[in-house]
């Protein structure tokens, strides 16, 4: 049987300067040989996100070392697509790289507020800082001319697989906000960076349900070697983090469970989201967002590692 996540708490809060006011979001980590650096976002007076660092100990009890005191990955230019934030996705060598995933994202019309596209980004410092694309990673296309967000690249035998969000709509909340509806979505790719193919839808929000998305999908692979699925089913009540069997069939809905043991702590009481895992040596760490989509900060859960990944 997995191990169970044993839950440090809130290990990350926004630093308070004038460009980090609130949230620590969308925690993605990198492990380094002494350390595991985690990229976040954090939001300025605006609520505009730019993608700081936080080095974390990799052994228990997991001491919080350093953070950057500037934004590694600031915003794009006026009218980029990124240009009202930059939240990471993942982090993941490449060609002696370091890419960066990330979710680049604009405001809009109070119909359809803003948009949010998967964006690469490239450091050779180790995620020091990094060099922004001038494009999303893929175009709009019909059905997702609003939303291509929240890139996880898997490699496989026969190439590469890309798992994101994506859609073109969204729905009036009972506060009169405008919140997206979008899917899970599908890509492969003989090319590591080539994703010019048309998507596979996986999974649909079931609207019947309550449910009107989905948040960060992260593949991963158990310590018995069964492959797994973590994302955020976000429903009008906000997100829950839960897995499921990585491979299913498109037209079932997997059975899934939740990730985060109970009882929630006083800063998770209302969702769990945006969980992403590493592992670093002898030790497996889930770092995740409790409420407000990150605004109380980044928590951590950790487990014995067992077979490779």
């Amino acid at each position: 049987m997995t191990e169970p996540w044993r839950k440090l708490g809130l290990v990350l809060e926004a630093s308070g300067g004038p460009l980090s006011r609130s949230h620590a979001m969308l925690p993605t980590p990198h492990v380094m040989t002494d350390r595991v650096r985690v990229f976040y976002a954090s939001c300025d007076a605006e609520m505009r996100g730019r993608v700081f660092s936080a080095d974390f100990e990799p052994e228990p009890p997991f001491h919080l070392m350093v953070r950057s005191r500037d934004p590694v990955l600031d915003v794009g230019p006026d009218g980029a697509f990124d240009c009202d934030g930059a939240n990471p996705s993942q982090a993941v060598e490449v060609d002696g790289r370091l890419a960066l995933l990330y979710i680049g994202w604009r405001r809009g019309p109070p119909d359809e507020p803003y948009t949010l596209f998967g964006a690469l980004a490239f450091s050779d410092d180790q995620g020091e800082s990094f060099e922004r694309t001038d494009a999303p990673l893929f175009a709009p296309r019909p059905g997702e001319r609003l939303f291509r967000t929240a890139p996880f690249l898997e490699r496989r035998p026969d190439g590469y697989r890309l798992l994101y969000i994506g859609g073109d709509a969204f729905v009036t909340m009972e506060t009169g906000r405008r919140a997206p509806v979008y899917s899970l979505m599908e890509l492969t790719s003989s090319e590591v960076w080539g994703w010019e193919g048309p998507p596979k839808v996986l999974m649909a929000p079931d609207l019947a349900q309550g449910e009107i998305g989905f948040g960060r999908p992260v593949a991963f692979t158990t310590t018995e070697g069964v492959r797994r699925l973590m994302m955020s089913v976000r429903t009008r009540e906000g997100y829950r983090l839960v897995e499921m069997a990585r491979d299913f069939d498109p037209r079932r809905r997997p059975p899934t469970q939740d990730v985060i043991p109970t009882p929630l702590d006083s800063w998770e009481q209302q969702m769990t989201c945006f969980g992403a895992l590493c592992v670093a040596g002898a030790y497996e760490l889930l770092f995740y967002n409790g409420d407000g989509y990150g605004r109380t900060g980044t928590g951590l859960a950790w487990r014995p590692a067992g077979l490779g990944r």
